[in-house]
């Protein structure tokens, strides 16, 4: 009877042990592979750490070094929409020699098409198409033509300043709004209102009820098709270009923004002379922006974006106290030779499709307990940018921030 039981017993004894073999080898194989991982989220997600910023000498297209900045329109949402991944920035690659180069059919000079990171010039993004190169030099971006702002001389560029703004047919109450506010404290000043498509009707009544305001109609012919998309904002950087090339003092407010504070152009030169005074930054400051956005850079990049424009820190990005996102609402920018080669960069991602607007990118925000650690899934389009360049330049949101919010 016992030698009868034997082989079953043996047989049995022999599968379970094969089983808790399979079931051992298989748990170490999958703890190796959630390590590997873990190993291989800490390296996409590990970043230099920023070195000092150098001088940055502009004056030719050989640049030595860049910087530009974010900007935020903060909506919160409650949407329950499926969040897309955040996905890795693509990495940054070597370029050989000539690789960046974009030859001007107009005077044959060599332009470079790639940004490099201020603080690491090794550190390249990819090029940028050379079929912008003529709306570049268009708008006077490329060879950096003066004359330039002297920002030291106030009293001379309060003078000079011009305000400029946009808006669309569904915009049209708050910009009228806006102009009404704006006029009321400052009435002798030049006030530009862009059209985005506005129809005959808005602009005959617009121009009845303010005598002194300039209608422009943007005209999107010499850009891409996709440059149309309002909701893209590709349109504030190109305004702002087109612009510059006739005025050197320039205050942008969106159409929604309502003055309600006198003496807003004393009160900003008052600060600037303040910032000037310092000279606690290498390059001097030309754009200021006056509201915080209540986040970081990081919780609303898009990390395609990082493969155009790179950064030295990740966690300057995601920095409450140095790496917030400033609101592109309003500011003020002169123009000087670094604002020029910063406009350069910003209009080069303006002309290009998926630079300013990366698959997948809709202003509406999923912000998790945290607004500057975790990416809320959103982006910033024109105001992202800015930023970006700006703080990579800087490596402070403070140096170019000017605390003016109370006059809005």
């Amino acid at each position: 009877m016992k030698s009868s039981l034997r082989g079953p017993f043996l047989f049995i004894l022999g599968v379970t042990f094969s089983g808790f073999l399979f079931s051992l080898h298989y748990t170490r194989n999958r703890d190796y592979q959630v390590s590997d991982e873990k190993k291989e989220w800490r390296k996409m997600h590990t970043f230099q750490a920023p070195i000092t910023i150098p001088r940055l000498e502009i004056g030719t297209e050989e640049l030595k070094g860049k910087s530009q900045v974010l900007q935020s329109r903060v909506i919160s949402s409650t949407s329950k929409s499926k969040l897309p991944p955040q996905a890795a920035p693509e990495a940054v690659k070597d370029k050989e020699q000539g690789e960046c180069d974009c030859v001007s059919q107009k005077t044959g000079k060599v332009h470079n098409f790639c940004y490099m990171d201020p603080q690491n010039l090794t550190s390249i993004g990819k090029k940028f198409s050379c079929n912008h190169l003529a709306i570049l030099e268009r708008l006077k971006l490329v060879d950096n033509p003066g004359p330039f702002v002297d920002l030291s001389k106030s009293s001379e560029n309060s003078k000079e300043i011009v305000f400029v703004s946009a808006v669309s047919d569904n915009h049209f109450n708050e910009a009228t709004a806006s102009i009404s506010a704006f006029y009321k404290f400052n009435p002798d000043r030049k006030f530009i209102l862009y059209s985005l498509g506005l129809g005959d009707l808005y602009i005959k009544n617009i121009k009845r009820d303010f005598k002194n305001l300039e209608v422009r109609i943007f005209d999107t012919s010499g850009y891409p098709d996709y440059a149309r998309n309002w909701m893209e904002y590709r349109f504030k950087p190109l305004i702002l270009a087109e612009v510059m090339t006739e005025f050197s003092n320039i205050w942008w407010m969106d159409a929604h923004i309502v003055v309600k504070k006198p003496n807003m152009i004393d009160v900003l030169y008052k600060n600037i002379d303040e910032h000037v005074k310092k000279a606690d930054t290498d390059i001097p400051v030309p754009l200021y922006f006056f509201i915080h956005s209540s986040h970081s850079n990081f919780a609303t990049l898009f990390p395609q974006v990082l493969s155009y424009f790179p950064t030295n820190s990740i966690d300057l990005l995601k920095s409450e106290k140095q790496g917030a996102q400033l609101g592109a609402n309003t500011f003020y920018v002169a123009r000087t030779e670094f604002t020029v080669e910063v406009f350069k960069w910003w209009i080069l991602c303006a002309l290009d499709k998926a630079c300013m607007a990366p698959p997948g990118a809709q202003v509406y925000c999923h912000f998790g307990t945290n607004r500057n650690t975790e990416f809320a899934h959103c982006f910033r389009f024109d105001q992202s940018i800015l930023n970006l360049l700006m703080l990579n330049t800087y490596q402070d949101h403070n140096k170019y921030f000017s605390n003016l919010g109370w006059l809005f």
